[in-house]
This record gives structure tokens, sequence and C-alpha cells, in this order.
């Protein structure tokens, strides 16, 4: 290249670096709303936990520019509205997100806000500016746990329908499960000895290790059992090895305090007065408050001996037993799967009538009942045995299929006395993919630990 040549090439460079370097100088600033989060996100928790963000304007505005915040149902903020002045645009004003607790478990959750502005600067009306994403931390959670394939069991997480874990624990048998207080300990029905008599014993919930024996065989045959929602305590049905009578008792979930709550031939009266004595009791369900228990009663009629079996309500103390329902006029009825809907008013039940299988929900107060074993139709097969929801206005269950099937669920609403199915069966868990079915399972709130 030519020495002429190179003078020109620099000096026509120097005046490109100039005329960019003034025009670079002659723009004027971003016209924008600057975002800062702390630790660069927000996260909030249903249990109260806060979080909060700033915003400040990115150039001096001529006229008071006012950011307004609108929010979806999961979060609130405060404050929602902010202004900034011409005089305030570069000093950051602090927004405090919360999460609301709606009592639907929905594991770990977003919600959103939206910023919009408006000011007489027609820089900063409308001007468009960034969301904010919430992570939200769940503070409801609550387990399923159901017998899986033989001397296992699966824990399941009733938002995903996932296997948290299946596990063997160290028994004879697993027969029947349900969760203790806040999902702490699963607790099951084993014999000590194959061929013994079934009793009952806690475990880790996620691993099956350390399984306790909390009854000797010697003394129980062990029929059906539920964990308290309140405390740490079971309740069970069980029978006499040697007089082969079936009753309910307590139990602390560390084998202490163990309660007999009805008695042989206890005088218990009927709807028209008729004065009945007690035989034999089994299937006992807490309430959702820890109550009330209820159960089916073995009832025979004082002045006739005449037999027949019905629902009972009585204090957790075992004190004050009522009858809710009873239909003598059906010898053969048979009762199951006794549970509370979640705001402790009515009773779900199935029943077989005179060979006739049905589902019914009991208003405890009013006893006006109601059938909803039509709602638990999947295919052609028919529900085997249901739970509730500890948590929300659901019903859960398998179906009547050998081995077990999948577990569904479908929702209801009360009102009054009034108890209606509101969806079909959804399917909740998918047996095929992880290579077992579900058999009766148990629903019950969890703290949230894996320990």
């Amino acid at each position: 290249m030519k020495t002429s040549d190179s003078v020109m090439l620099i000096a026509f460079c120097c005046l490109c670096i100039f005329i960019y370097t003034g025009c670079k100088k002659d723009l004027p600033p971003e016209k924008s709303v600057i975002i800062t989060e702390s630790d660069g996100n927000t996260t909030t928790s249903e249990d109260g936990a806060t979080d909060n963000y700033t915003l400040k304007l990115a150039t001096q505005p001529a006229a008071n520019v006012t950011i307004y915040l609108a929010v979806d149902n999961q979060i609130t903020v405060t404050p929602a509205q902010i202004t900034f002045s011409d005089s305030t645009w570069d000093i950051p004003q602090t927004i405090t997100v919360s999460a609301i607790d709606d009592e639907i478990p929905e594991g770990a959750h977003q919600g959103i806000i939206t910023h919009s502005a408006k000011s007489m600067d027609a820089d900063y009306d409308n001007i468009i500016v960034s969301p904010v994403v919430v992570n939200i931390e769940e503070n409801e959670f609550s387990l399923i746990i159901s017998g899986s394939r033989t001397g296992h069991f699966a824990v399941v997480d009733p938002v995903t329908g996932q296997d948290i874990a299946e596990c063997a624990p160290a028994v004879n048998y697993v027969g029947e499960t349900c969760l203790g207080y806040m999902g702490r300990k699963a607790v099951l029905i084993s014999p000590v000895v194959p061929a013994g008599n079934p009793v009952i014993f806690t475990c880790d919930p996620f691993t099956g290790e350390n399984p306790v024996q909390l009854l000797s065989d010697n003394e129980f045959y062990v029929l059906n059992i539920d964990g308290s929602p309140v405390e740490p305590r079971i309740v069970f049905s069980a029978k006499d090895p040697l007089e082969s009578k079936h009753h309910v008792y307590t139990i602390n979930e560390d084998g202490s305090s163990l309660t007999r709550l009805t008695q042989d031939e206890e005088l218990i009266e009927c709807p028209g007065r008729v004065l009945t004595k007690l035989m034999g009791a089994d299937r006992p369900a807490w309430s959702p408050d820890g109550n009330r228990i209820a159960f089916v009663a073995f009832l025979s009629e004082t002045e006739t001996n005449y037999a027949h079996n019905a629902i009972v309500v009585m204090q957790a103390t075992g004190e004050n037993k009522e009858v809710v329902y009873d239909m003598p006029d059906v010898a053969e009825a048979h009762y199951d799967d006794i549970c509370w809907s979640k705001d402790g008013e009515f009773i779900l039940f199935g029943v077989s009538e005179d060979g006739i299988d049905k589902v019914k929900t009991l208003h405890v107060s009013t006893r006006k009942t109601t059938e909803i074993q039509q709602h638990m139709i999947v295919g052609s097969l028919g529900k085997e045995s249901h739970w509730t929801d500890p948590l929300q206005q659901k019903i859960l269950f398998n179906l009547h299929s050998p081995g077990g099937s999948d577990l569904y669920t479908i929702d209801y609403k009360t009102s009054g006395s009034s108890f209606t199915i509101t969806s079909s069966p959804k399917k909740l868990t998918d047996g095929k993919a992880v290579g077992h079915s579900y058999q009766e399972a148990d629903w019950q709130e969890w703290d949230g630990e894996m320990k």
C-alpha cells in the first residue's frame, strides 16, 4: 500500500471514531424501569415467609411515573402501586411479596407479578416493564400409602401420582396399612410368625426400616387400623384370640397407653328407642379433628335378641356412643371403608345390603344419605376400597380387580346436608410404569419431612 493511501485510511478511521463518539454522547439515556430481586430471585412460602424486590427508574422523568402491580391468585404484594417523581426517580422503592395459604397441596409452584406504567411523560407512559416470577414453597403436604406387591407397600405423592418409595419391611406379611400422625411412621398389620395372629407394627415410611411390634400376638388378633390426624395415636379393632369378640382400642405409636373403647354387651340405644347390646366392634376411623371415632357395631336387641349391624360414632375416649346409621330390616348389611369428609360433617362408607354393593355418604347431624357408587366406575370396574383426602374435598379409590389396580380420585363438594360429586374419575397413579398395582389405600397429612 502506498504511503498516501495509508494516511488516507488512518484519517478516515479517525473521522468515524469521532463521529461515533459524538453521536453516542448526544443519544438520550435509555428510559426503563430497573427491577432488582433480592438474591437474584423472589421466593416466598405459604407458611408466611415473605420476600421483596425493588424498582427504580433508569432516568429522570419529565413528570411523575406511577407503577401499578397486578398479581395472580397465588400471591399478594404491598404496596400495590408506587410513584416516582423527578426528585425520587433513582431511589429504589421496595415491594413486599407474600404467598397465599390456599390450603391446596400443589407442591412447589409459582406466581407472577406484572407491572404497568402511567405518566404524563410520553417516554415512560405505558413503557414495557418486566414481570417478576415468584417461587412459592408449599406448606401443606399429604401422603398416600397402599399395599403394592406381596410383602411391600408404596408411598405415593398425591400431587404427582408418583411413588416416593416402595418398601419391603422385615415382617412376615404386609396386610392393611395406614400412615401415622403427620406421615412420620407407616403403620401396618402383620403376623409375628407365619400363620400367627396379626398385630400392629410401625416402621419408617420411606425405607421400611426399624419395624417395631406394638402388641402381643397372644392377646390380640388385629383386624383394622387408622392413624390419628392430631396426635401420634392409633385406633384399631381386634379380637381376643380365645373369645373371638371384636372390639375397638387405641394405642400410642410408641406402644404405650393401650385403651379399650368398647365393652362386651354395653347398652346402646338405636333410633326408635330400641335398646341393644354391643356384641362387637370393627373398622374404626378417626374424625378429622381427632375428637370422634366412627365404627361398625354388631348389635343385638335386648328384647328379641335380633342381631344386626350399624354405624356408631363415639368420643375418642369411648364415651357417648350414638348410632348414626342403622338398617335393622337388612340383617345382612355389611359395612367397610368407613372414613370422614374433610369438614367432619359426613361419613363415607361402603355397604353390602342384601348382596348389593353400594357407597354412601351420611350427613352425621341430619342422617341424610346419598349414594355415590355410580361415580366410582372406570370402564366396567367398580371401586374396591376408598378413602378421603385430609386436605381437600377428594375421594381416593382403587378398582375391583384381581391383585389391585391404579388409584383414582374424584372431587366432591358439600353444602349443608348435601353431598355432590363434581368430577369424573381421574387416574392418579401409573402402575404399569412402576411395575405394581395399588391395593387398599390410606391418605394422611404429612409434615414434609423425610427423616
